[in-house]
Parts: C-alpha cells; structure tokens; sequence
C-alpha cells in the first residue's frame, strides 16, 4: 500500500446544486470536531488550505428542469484550479462538502494534477444520474455524475471544453438504494458499474469493493472516492440531508474504504452533505471525522 504522507484539506462550503440548510456549514463543523488532529496522527504532513471563494454570479431559477448552472460551472472552475495546485505539489486532496455538484470541479483538477487516467468510486444513496430530461427536481445535485459521463447539455458536459470527463465504465456506483424510475433505466443501459445495497448485502462489502477496482483496474491508475453521507444508514450517522433507510454500516463502509486503499491507486477524497443542524452536540461530527482519518491512514 502507498503510504500518503501529505494530505491537503479543502472546504467547500457552498449549496449550489441542492436544497436544504446547513450543509454549506458541514466543513466546518467537521474541522472543529478535530478532523486535523486527527489526520495528524496518522499522517506526515497535514496543510489546510482552508475553504474555496468564488465570487458566484446570481443565482438562475429560470429553467425548472437545470437549477442554477451557472453558479455551478464558476465553483467547479474554482475547484479544479485549486485541485490541481494541490496534486502538483504533492498533496493528497481532501475536500469537504457542500454537495454533490461540484464533481466535475474535482474530477478536473485531479486529471490536470496526478496526470493519470482517473476513475471514480461515487459512494451515495442515489445514483445522481438524472439529466434535464428526467430529473424530478431540477438539482443538478442529482446530476452530476450523468454531467462527469457526459449525459447532459453542453454548458455543464462542456464546461472544461470537452465531453466526457470520464467514461461510464471508469466510474462505480457504491451503496445505491433510491433509483428514480428514468434514472434507473439510464444506468441499466450504460457502461456504470453499478452496486446496489442489495448486493452489498448479499455479497458483502468487501467482495463487492473488490469487484467495483478489479472493473476499473485496465482502464485507471489512480481512482478518486466521493462519500455522499447518505450512503450510511441513518441510524449510523444522523446528521444527514436527504436519508435513506438501509443504508450501509460503519463497518460495511470502513471495509470497503479498506479495500480501496489497499490498493494503492487511491488519487483523492471527497466527504459531503454533512449537516451540522442535525448534530447539536458534534457526536457525529467526531464519527466522520474518525472515518476519514481511517480512510487516509496506512494501517
């Protein structure tokens, strides 16, 4: 396994493609639950780069089926600048959300920095894998993974100039249990690989973890883990935005993180939708933050 000895924390502590208070606040209730102290512990070296700024143009709700795409194009243009000066300076990213859409943000500045072929471990509830076609809200929070695969109109596909960012088969959809009906379509007819709770269950988390790398392993060389919270059941971790029930474990998800990093192809980490308004005391603050200093460490 490859030993990461510098990790770079940046927040983003904006909600530009969803709905719903607090979890712009969730990178800094997880910084003060210790998450540096933490990450100190097991890792060389810890920089916090502190929280992305974007001066965001107005907000659009002009199209009911495309949300706001603009403030979503200025942030994730933001983010892959920032990424990408963390890699090339040998930093392993850390990004606390936020939300969901800023992926593709992310996606390219890990591209631009590690210079490698990317793949992607999306850890979520949902597929986000609707388009303005299907989508019941109109939150490209619920798209994004579709925009990264090139599903979409062109000013979110496009806006780092080509399309896809990643090919259907370089990403693997881990914990999915609340398909819409069209989106669930899309992907049975797409090259994602896609692992239902049911499956997990069936096969266990580890089995199934190793399916998912050993689908990515021709095409990629380094992966990138994105956690939306949800992925949890909520009687593990409470402070969620949008739970869904059955969800998995604390130990179904740490042993699949483990497989992951054993792998030494780990390239960056994504932690969003943590709300702090569900979490008075910082209990589960504290949790996330334990699971992510296991994530990176080398035991």
């Amino acid at each position: 396994m490859d030993i990461i000895s510098k990790v770079g924390i940046l927040g983003v502590p904006y909600n530009v493609g969803w709905r719903g208070e607090g979890i712009d606040k969730g990178p800094q209730a997880l910084r003060n639950a210790g998450l540096t102290e933490r990450l100190r512990k097991v890792v060389r070296v810890v920089k916090d780069f502190g929280d992305a700024q974007v001066d965001l143009p107005p907000y659009d709700d002009s199209n009911p089926k495309l949300l706001n795409p603009q403030q979503v194009t200025a942030l994730c243009g933001v983010l892959a600048l920032r990424i990408e000066r963390m890699c090339r300076d040998g930093y392993f990213p850390l990004i606390l959300g936020g939300e969901d859409s800023v992926l593709m943000g992310i996606v390219e500045g890990l591209k631009r920095g590690l210079k490698k072929r990317i793949g992607l471990v999306y850890f979520d509830a949902h597929g986000d894998f609707n388009t303005p076609e299907t989508t019941p809200s109109g939150l490209i929070g619920g798209m994004n993974v579709a925009v990264v695969a090139g599903r979409g109109p062109e000013m979110l596909t496009r806006m780092f100039g080509y399309a896809p960012q990643l090919p259907e088969e370089n990403i693997v959809l881990f914990g999915v249990r609340d398909l819409d009906p069209p989106e669930k379509i899309a992907l049975e007819n797409s090259h994602v690989h896609v692992y239902s709770r049911a499956k997990i269950r069936e096969l266990g988390a580890e089995d199934v973890m190793k399916d998912g790398l050993e689908r990515l392993e021709a095409a990629c060389d380094q992966f990138y883990i994105h956690v939306d919270l949800d992925v949890l059941d909520e009687g593990a971790m409470k402070a969620q935005i949008l739970p869904v029930p059955d969800g998995l474990s604390i130990s179904e998800f740490s042993s699949a993180v483990r497989i992951a990093r054993a792998t030494g192809k780990l390239g960056g980490l994504a932690v969003m939708v943590f709300n702090p308004l569900k979490d008075t005391e910082g209990l589960e603050a504290r949790k996330v933050a334990k699971l992510i200093a296991d994530a990176v460490s080398p035991e």
